[in-house]
């Protein structure tokens, strides 16, 4: 089998059923779908057993909600593909996806494609501006290169990708449980330090629906936290590593710590300046740190968090 596609599901019965004819209506048959349904109340599962009856090639997978990283992982458990995609449960498959995107599988760890953006509530699409070459190459040079490239959709997110199963595998490449934000940014990470051949090809597969109610659009306290766990599972791996270049972590790493104390984040969540000074290494802020702007940032707010955005306001208006 040449695919298996991996889709976590919770109370989503309004969103699925796109989601699931996007993909049985693709004009390729070797593929299987594996659904987690992670405890849902809703009507998911009587949707998802009707689903069932009709496509031999669905798998549906009951557990008590865990949260996505442990539903992503429990399909990942159960796949028989020898490559593996994400698909979110509100999101679906472009027209012929598959059929297009099957024969670039060539033995590749993972194999990168492009996605567009669904605004629901202003019912427009939106296309991603990422450049895609379709050249091979590793997955440290391939995260070197893209990773700060500004672009409509966030360079980790995982279903823009498929995974060669074994080099999953071989790797001990999972989601981390338990963490219910920034799960992609740690697996994505990782996936591109270990992946050996990366290819990306100029074929738009994926639509990301954004939904004013979805996990990713909501604040929450607990979740924000998780953001920063995720922050210092990264640092705890890479400021000790040797041999590779780490220009551009640093630069993810340092930009992530100096956000926590920013002036939008604290309106978004407020000020929680204390636990976050109690939470953050602040060993691994100042070696992440290397350029003069992250170096000078780092100071003030070791310093003074107020006086940090007080500084980045001023600095703010002299630029307008």
């Amino acid at each position: 089998m040449k695919l298996s596609i991996i889709i976590p599901a919770y109370n989503v019965e309004q969103f699925l059923p796109k989601c699931l004819d996007s993909i049985f209506e693709q004009n390729c048959s070797d593929f299987e779908v594996v659904v987690v349904n992670d405890g849902s109340n809703d009507g998911t599962l009587a949707l998802l057993e009707g689903y069932a009856g009709k496509h031999f090639n669905l798998n549906v997978i009951n557990q008590d909600n865990a949260g996505m990283s442990t539903a992503r992982n429990r399909g990942l458990e159960v796949a028989k593909g020898e490559y593996v995609m994400f698909v979110d449960s509100d999101d679906w498959l472009c027209d012929n996806a598959l059929e297009s995107l099957c024969p670039n599988f060539n033995g590749e760890d993972v194999v990168c494609f492009n996605a567009k953006k669904y605004v629901e509530d202003k019912n427009v699409f939106v296309e991603n501006n990422r450049p895609f070459t379709g050249k091979v190459m590793s997955g440290w040079d391939y995260f070197n290169s893209q990773r700060l490239i500004p672009a409509e959709i966030h360079f980790v997110c995982v279903w823009q990708r498929a995974y060669r199963r074994e080099f999953l595998d071989a790797n001990n490449l999972r989601f981390a449980d338990g963490i219910l934000r920034a799960e992609d940014d740690l697996f994505s990470t990782m996936v591109m330090y270990h992946a050996q051949s990366v290819k990306a090809i100029d074929l738009c597969c994926y639509v990301y629906r954004i939904r004013q109610s979805s996990i990713t659009t909501t604040v929450n306290i607990n979740r924000w936290y998780d953001s920063l766990r995720v922050q210092e599972m990264l640092a705890d791996f890479f400021v000790p590593l040797k041999g590779i270049d780490k220009s551009v972590i640093y630069r993810v790493l340092a930009s992530g710590y100096i956000g926590w104390f920013s002036s939008t984040t604290k309106k978004l969540y407020g000020n929680h300046d204390k636990e976050l000074c109690s939470r953050i290494n602040w060993g691994h802020f100042k070696q992440t740190a290397v350029t003069k702007r992250h170096k000078r940032l780092y100071r003030l707010i070791r310093i003074s968090p107020k006086l940090f955005r007080l500084y980045s306001k001023i600095a703010q208006k002299i630029h307008q």
